[in-house]
């Protein structure tokens, strides 16, 4: 069994072996025949757990990887985080099931790791990004949603300090059609 390290991801772009621009064939080769799969026209999503693989549905090329269900906001967070099958298990870094961590706590775990990073805005009025020399990045959210016991009912929660932003998710795509 293969051990898929979130790190080695953040730092290289690379998953494993598999990184953009390989095929979908590549992608169900490394790591099983046991996934969801999504055809959405133009381009396909295969998952396993939340980790999900988008391929050009012309090419069957890779352009896109990532796990945007870090945030501890569900009962099911080790499904969102966690993954093995028979052929490889996700190390998930600094991960930790039911924790959320604060943009804060990231850059202090990256900085104390000394692993390199800078921060990007990627559209304006967004959250800051961390982005890898890798192009690989994680991103945050400004909100989240909690159940409200009292009224019975979902409410929006806004965190209006950026230091306190949660982290959703890491990514990496590259659009271009390879």
């Amino acid at each position: 069994m293969k051990i898929i390290s979130l790190k080695h991801f953040a730092e290289t772009g690379k998953f494993g072996e598999i990184g953009i621009g390989n095929l979908k064939n590549d992608v169900i080769e490394e790591f099983g025949n046991d996934f969801d799969y999504y055809d959405g026209g133009e381009t396909q999503i295969i998952k396993y757990g939340w980790y999900e693989f988008f391929f050009w549905s012309d090419t069957k090329k890779l352009f896109g990887i990532q796990n945007d269900h870090l945030q501890a906001d569900c009962g099911n967070h080790d499904e969102m985080i966690l993954f093995e099958n028979q052929k490889f298990k996700v190390d998930t870094w600094f991960l930790e099931v039911n924790k959320d961590f604060t943009f804060k706590e990231v850059t202090e775990i990256l900085n104390n790791n000394k692993t390199k990073f800078k921060l990007e805005v990627p559209y304006k009025n967004e959250p800051e990004i961390i982005k890898f020399n890798s192009n690989v990045y994680f991103d945050f959210s400004s909100g989240f949603s909690s159940w409200d016991g009292k009224k019975d009912e979902w409410c929006e929660i806004k965190i209006n300090n950026k230091e306190d932003y949660i982290l959703n998710g890491i990514r990496f795509f590259d659009f271009n059609k390879l």
